[in-house]
């Protein structure tokens, strides 16, 4: 009997996209952090930006896997919201404030710096983008509350990647502007923030972030 059904594995040579077409918050979410990334790339070139390079290799890289993970439009609040966070982070990196950059303007004291809220909003939108993309699509209303820790702890993982990276840029340059230990475990703290905010919205606002059935 010769199945004919959609699980039967493709053949070689044959590729099925089933992405769907980017909706129009979509499209304006993409055409404000590609303006963006023109921008501060123009603004670094000509500030001399040690990080101009790194900044904007992070946001692209970051659309990229949004993108080819992406099987359905993402819900339109976590689409604005992603570009306002590319555009936070650009301008926290390459923006200048007085000696230092807008990622070291603080209002008071370390606790009190512009990358902490910038690092707990990124941690909350990354678990909730892990929810989106990859784990509400593949769990059951049964396993829902599993599958938001899950997304909870790809958050935080998140968290720990962007705190490698900084490091090794401090590393290997003395022009990251990302502050010492203090600074670190200040960031840490405002990733677990950021994560433990989004399994609470997850929970009590879950069919705000299901998958967009186009």
């Amino acid at each position: 009997m010769t199945r004919t059904d959609r699980s039967e594995p493709l053949t070689a040579g044959r590729r099925r996209d089933d992405r769907a077409p980017f909706s129009r918050a979509e499209r304006g979410a993409l055409g404000v952090v590609v303006v963006a990334l023109v921008g501060f790339g123009v603004y670094g070139r000509l500030t001399g930006a040690p990080s101009t390079v790194a900044y904007l290799g992070t946001v692209a890289a970051v659309g990229a896997v949004v993108g080819r993970c992406r099987r359905a439009p993402l819900p339109v609040p976590l689409a604005v919201a992603l570009a306002g966070l590319a555009l936070a982070h650009l301008a926290g990196g390459l923006v200048g404030v007085g000696h230092d950059v807008l990622y070291n303007a603080s209002l008071g004291g370390p606790a009190f710096r512009y990358d902490h809220p910038v690092h707990a909003a990124g941690v909350f939108l990354g678990a909730l983008a892990i929810w989106v993309l990859l784990v509400a699509p593949a769990v059951g209303s049964a396993q829902r509350r599993t599958g938001i820790a899950m997304s909870v702890l790809g958050g935080l993982g998140l968290g720990a990647l962007n705190e490698t990276i900084e490091f090794l840029t401090t590393v290997a340059h003395a022009g990251a502007h990302v502050g010492g230990y203090a600074n670190t475990g200040w960031d840490l703290v405002c990733n677990v923030i950021g994560a433990v905010a989004a399994g609470v919205v997850l929970d009590l606002r879950p069919r705000q972030f299901e998958p967009t059935v186009s």
